[in-house]
């Protein structure tokens, strides 16, 4: 029966399985669509929500990230380590996104700064959970359908990169118009319907059961994150610590943009929109055409290249004081953000052993850590030195990240590309993805 019920995807890829997998997509696109735009009006309004109505200053606002991404490390890990040992993972998509409604709809009338940074500690961190939850669905499902995950996984994400079109504009203007009170209301209807899409309109996937001798058993009993931990590669940490070097980057930039914009350039905060608008719309065709030729290229490859795109990005920004060349910069901006929000999750999702929800969690606490450090450095250059330094911090530590993709491929070198001891003597060796990898005969791996 276990045979029969986790064969080999490959075995499902007839004609009628053509239409259910549409509608399943399709769900999976609107629940990552609403869920986009709810998280990109957070991304681009947070700041000015603590420092506009709850009057907090830079130090504060440092504090309430850095505050959040500790509770979010904690909660992520936790999640993942629970969504791999419950039947069916869309009870935990919906209770992540529920988390999201409590959370807007605390924002909406809750002034006192302590509430805030409280609620936004429990409540919203656990709604950061969704998106490593919503990926590892992604990855079990495709696979159980036969489709190659990169492209899948890169399509879904290009779905995000769309509702950064609609949410930053959209979200400004409310604010502009109505103020905080609608705007997190309508967060809150958006991640209602994210929850009830990802509860009763996606099929449930079941995850594949290992052979059932005493050694596999013994270690099934182990904690999924400990099983995870222990099995990481050297190489995929230093993947991991790149990716949390330019994803810090990335987090200072957002946290300083609205204000480097609003207060340093004395222009109109619906710029900030525009910018998040017309880099998401890069995004998008990016992301697609990026899913597609990574695997041939070679999937690090791709992403050393942007980590240097990267910095030359946050080297420009400094000097762009006026709204054109802000805008043009999204070009840049887009196109790093578009390999470097998607390959290294395959990546890890690829190198890593143990449940898929405990992976992608594990991947996920990337973005926590490297909000929290990004809060605390945000608050002290700003303070000490002004938003417009913010960016040149940016910069180095997207050369850190070079750095670190650099000692990655000479650890990979030292150890002649090799695999796990016995399927280093294959030629290839299948991937999770269905990618195959060469081994020992050419001494090097194609990601």
């Amino acid at each position: 029966m276990k045979l029969a019920r986790f064969a080999r995807p490959g075995r499902m890829d007839g004609p009628p399985r053509s239409r259910p997998f549409s509608r399943t997509a399709a769900s999976l696109g609107v629940a990552a669509g609403c869920y986009a735009v709810a998280m990109s009006v957070f991304g681009t309004t947070t700041s000015l929500f603590l420092a506009d109505a709850v009057h907090a200053g830079p130090g504060l606002i440092g504090l309430y990230f850095t505050g959040c991404a500790v509770a979010a490390v904690v909660i992520n890990l936790v999640t993942g380590w629970l969504s791999d040992r419950v039947t069916d993972r869309r009870a935990a998509l919906a209770a992540t996104a529920l988390a999201g409604v409590a959370g807007a709809l605390a924002f909406t009338a809750v002034r006192d700064y302590a509430v805030v940074f409280a609620t936004g500690a429990v409540l919203l961190s656990l709604n950061d959970a969704y998106i490593s939850q919503l990926f590892a669905y992604v990855k079990e499902f495709a696979e159980s359908t036969g489709r190659e995950v990169t492209p899948f996984s890169s399509g879904v994400r290009s779905v995000f990169s769309a509702g950064w079109v609609v949410g930053p504009p959209a979200g400004l203007f409310l604010l502009a118009h109505k103020g905080f009170g609608l705007l997190y209301t309508s967060v809150a209807c958006l991640l209602l319907l994210t929850a009830l899409l990802g509860r009763w309109l996606l099929p449930a996937v079941p995850a594949p059961v290992a052979d059932d001798d005493a050694g596999d058993r013994g270690e099934r009993r182990r904690p999924g994150m400990r099983r995870a931990l222990a099995g990481v590669p050297r190489r995929t940490w230093l993947l991991l610590g790149a990716v949390t070097a330019v994803n810090v980057a990335d987090q200072m930039y957002l946290i300083a943009i609205a204000l480097y914009v609003t207060k340093d350039l004395h222009l109109s905060a619906a710029l900030v929109g525009v910018m998040a608008g017309v880099c998401a719309a890069f995004e998008i065709p990016l992301m697609i055409v990026v899913g597609r030729v990574a695997d041939r290229i070679g999937k690090l490859r791709v992403v050393a290249a942007a980590v240097v795109l990267a910095v030359v990005f946050f080297c420009l920004l400094p000097v762009a004081g006026s709204a054109p060349v802000l805008i043009a910069l999204q070009l840049p901006n887009a196109m790093w953000t578009a390999v470097v929000t998607s390959i290294p999750m395959v990546v890890v999702q690829q190198e890593v052993p143990g449940g898929t929800g405990s992976v992608s969690a594990l991947y996920s606490t990337t973005f926590p850590v490297a909000q929290l450090l990004a809060g605390a450095a945000t608050g002290v250059v700003a303070a000490q030195a002004g938003y417009r330094d913010v960016f040149w911090i940016c910069a180095g530590l997207c050369a850190l990240a070079a750095v670190l993709l650099l000692c990655r491929r000479a650890v990979r070198g030292a150890h002649g590309g090799r695999t796990s001891a016995p399927t280093a003597a294959l030629r290839y060796v299948p991937s999770t993805d269905g990618i195959e990898s060469r081994t020992e005969e050419d001494g090097r791996d194609l990601t």
